[in-house]
């Protein structure tokens, strides 16, 4: 039986849709070094207005997939059974957001094909999932993992390697190393089986 991954899609997956919207909106040239903490949105002053404008367009239009995702995870999958787990919900408008999930589903269908639609799982609070590995940007979405990864994003990068490690987290800053650090957990589980 192979082991579980839960991979997210904001940040890890793709990026730079929601921003682009953002400065669409503003008329700025934000970039992720500009954003103090989570929310991007806390960048803009008129929130109402800039979400009137951001859910009438599809963010995920002018997003780009992070470097080797694809390869990678065809690469994974032959080893493991991946799931996707991503949140819709945007706090300030938590009624309007079911058409993200549309378009986060459209999404996923498009650029990752290889990936069955039923492991797409779509929910905020994802330390309910029990999975053996888990892949996100935002710490609290990796309980429940034996493995966890923190994909660096603009939010996380200041985390010291000394504070992941005291929680049994690892760093990953590209889909490269999670190759490398997946692909050698696989190969040092199957030596142990043999021996």
């Amino acid at each position: 039986m192979k082991k579980t991954i839960m991979v997210d899609m904001d940040e890890v997956i793709t990026e730079g849709g929601f921003l682009h919207l953002l400065n669409e909106f503003a008329g700025t040239n934000y970039t992720n070094d500009d954003v103090d903490g989570y929310y991007m949105q806390d960048l803009v002053p008129d929130k109402d207005a800039f979400f009137k404008y951001f859910i009438a367009h599809n963010q995920y239009d002018y997003c780009e997939l992070l470097p080797g995702v694809v390869e990678v995870l065809k690469n994974l999958k032959e080893y493991y059974d991946i799931y996707i787990g991503t949140s819709y919900i945007i706090k300030e408008i938590p009624k309007e957001s079911g058409v993200i999930l549309l378009h986060k589903h459209d999404y996923l269908c498009e650029k990752l094909p290889f990936i069955p639609v039923d492991n797409y799982i779509f929910i905020n609070n994802k330390s309910l999932l029990n999975c053996d590995i888990k892949i996100d940007d935002k710490l609290d979405n990796l309980e429940n993992a034996d493995v966890k990864i923190l994909f660096t994003a603009y939010h996380n990068k200041d985390l010291s390697d000394e504070y992941l490690h005291s929680l049994g987290v690892i760093r990953a800053n590209s889909w490269f190393q999670i190759k490398d650090i997946l692909l050698k957990e696989n190969s040092d589980a199957n030596s142990s089986t043999k021996e």
